[in-house]
């Protein structure tokens, strides 16, 4: 599994936990969990960069 750290141009940061994958598509930074679901969805014109933290899983 894996953190996100998704930083916007205006400053803002979104966090998501425990994301096993993403995808960028059409112009759309997408998180997907592990049943192949969207849990965040982001313009890509929008995000100046985005951080991926490697996290052990724990039961």
């Amino acid at each position: 599994m894996a953190r996100y750290e998704i930083n916007h141009l205006d400053g803002n940061t979104d966090t998501v936990t425990n994301a096993p994958g993403h995808e960028w598509s059409d112009g759309i930074f997408v998180v997907l969990d592990a049943n192949k679901r969207t849990i965040y969805l982001a313009p890509t014109a929008n995000i100046r960069s985005v951080l991926i933290h490697d996290e052990a899983v724990s039961d």
